[in-house]
C-alpha cells in the first residue's frame, strides 16, 4: 500500500443513471480480489477506521464508497433506501477504469 487511507483523495465516477458516486481506493495487490467496504445506512467514507482499512489493504485493494444521497453533493439527497437498487454503485471503480 502506497498511501494511508486517511490521505487518499476522493474520486468520483458517474453512472449511466447520472448519479455521481464518490469513492476512495487503496493500491493494494492488483492480482488480488478487491474488497468493497459497504457502509451502514447513513455512513460515509470518513466513518471507516483508517487503521482498519490500512491493515486490510496490506493484502488486497480496498474500495470504499458513499451511497447515493449520503455525504456527497454529487448524488441526489434523500434517496429512499427502497430505491437504492436503482442507484447502485457502477462497476467502474472496481475495474480501475474510473479516475
Amino acid at each position: 500500500m502506497s498511501k494511508p487511507y486517511s490521505s487518499l483523495p476522493n474520486r468520483t465516477v458517474r453512472a449511466a443513471n447520472g448519479i455521481g458516486y464518490t469513492y476512495r481506493y487503496t493500491e493494494g495487490q492488483e492480482d488480488s480480489t478487491p474488497l468493497v467496504l459497504l457502509q451502514h445506512f447513513r455512513g460515509n467514507l470518513d466513518y471507516w477506521d483508517p487503521a482498519l482499512v490500512d491493515a486490510l489493504a496490506q493484502s488486497r485493494r480496498v474500495i470504499a464508497f458513499d451511497n447515493a444521497g449520503v455525504a456527497t453533493p454529487r448524488a441526489p439527497r434523500r434517496t429512499p433506501w427502497t430505491r437504492w437498487p436503482e442507484t447502485r454503485l457502477p462497476s467502474s471503480p472496481l475495474s480501475g477504469s474510473a479516475g
